[in-house]
């Protein structure tokens, strides 16, 4: 009988192996095979789908619907680092429960979520892992019902204030310094950094040919950007200065093709290792903590101290909404109350009184 249906062994056995209730399938292979050959196409039967009733994807692996899920995300053109983000969560997740794959997601979704002492923004970035991976298995009948229906995201923390001063960020770019390539590219991508507020992902992959040298802009085309929205950014003429020099000390070999930014090989670098280079900076200058990012943040804050408006900030930025750009900054308290003792009612009410000049 199993070389009359080969395909409906193959179902059967993999029924078995994969979920206890279908060990009945051996009876139903007998009773099928007598009664409704006729009815077989492939191996596969309308009367199996109405006898036993399973999901076409009933035995996918969880390894199996990562795997399709991250093929369908790509395709819609999401970053790679998201792409390793929302991989390497999903399979820690599930190493961690082996046993939540498919019939208990949600119990083992929640207590993965009701963990201790986990903050809103960790809640919040492990649902965003889940939302769209166990929305895709629905919408690819892996899964009939959503694991994570009516789960709700925390309200956020207050973002962290990153407010270096002035005095700080000069101290840390003369720290650097500029005498062998390692030292010029990366006093270079600081100031550029600083200048023009790019994401550091965004900035090691430009390529030369992404700047425009005569006029200060550099493109930044949509396959780098975060958004897959291509943005024009503006640097100074003291970072021009730093960029015509690190363009004048790369070998010829390298071309266009060399990413600017590149390690002394002319390798591409990566986020971690320019996070490594500038703690180590960092240390050496006597400072406490600056990430590639703070020169972002530390940008958008000063382009508004400096009179510029937040609707050209987000274009600088990249944010696709403007909301974006406001909750990313976060004004030093110092900031807010010199700002509300200006604009206050009750100061209106009640104005300092002016007392002339007497006896000297």
């Amino acid at each position: 009988m199993q070389q009359w249906f080969p395909e409906l062994f193959y179902i059967t056995n993999t029924l078995k192996r994969n979920n206890p209730r279908f060990l009945i399938a051996d009876a139903l292979l007998f009773d099928i095979s007598l009664k409704c050959r006729p009815y077989i196409q492939g191996g596969i039967t309308m009367y199996l789908s109405k006898m036993v009733k399973v999901n076409k994807f009933s035995f996918m692996s969880w390894e199996t619907a990562i795997q399709r899920f991250i093929v369908w995300r790509k395709a819609e053109g999401i970053s790679k680092r998201t792409l390793n983000g929302y991989e390497s969560n999903l399979k820690t997740f599930f190493k961690r429960y082996p046993l939540a794959w498919p019939d208990k997601c949600r119990e083992f979704v929640l207590q993965h979520l009701s963990q201790e002492e986990i903050s809103p923004s960790t809640y919040n970035n492990r649902l965003k892992t889940f939302r769209p991976f166990f929305n895709f298995t629905i919408t690819e009948g892996i899964l009939t019902t959503s694991p994570i229906a009516n789960i709700k995201y925390r309200r956020g923390e207050a973002p962290r204030i990153v407010d270096h001063t002035m005095e700080d960020v000069l101290k840390l770019f003369k720290v650097i310094g500029s005498e062998t390539f390692a030292q010029l590219r990366d006093s270079t991508l600081f100031l550029f950094s600083f200048d023009t507020g790019i994401r550091p992902s965004e900035a090691l992959e430009l390529l030369p040919n992404d700047l425009d040298v005569e006029l200060l802009k550099a493109t930044i085309p949509p396959m780098y950007a975060k958004t897959r929205i291509g943005r024009r950014i503006f640097y100074s003429d003291k970072t021009a200065l730093l960029i015509n020099k690190l363009l004048s000390v790369r070998p010829l070999e390298w071309k266009n093709s060399t990413q600017l930014f590149c390690n002394s090989y002319g390798n591409k670098m990566n986020t971690h290792t320019w996070g490594v280079q500038l703690r180590r900076y960092t240390k050496k200058a006597g400072l406490n903590r600056f990430s590639p990012y703070d020169l972002r943040h530390q940008f958008a804050i000063e382009y508004l101290r400096n009179g510029g408006d937040v609707f050209t900030l987000q274009k600088l930025l990249g944010h696709s909404t403007l909301s974006m750009t406001e909750r990313y900054l976060a004004l030093s308290n110092d900031d807010i109350q010199r700002v509300h003792a200006k604009v206050s009612p009750v100061s209106a009410l009640f104005p300092p009184i002016r007392k002339g000049i007497g006896k000297i």
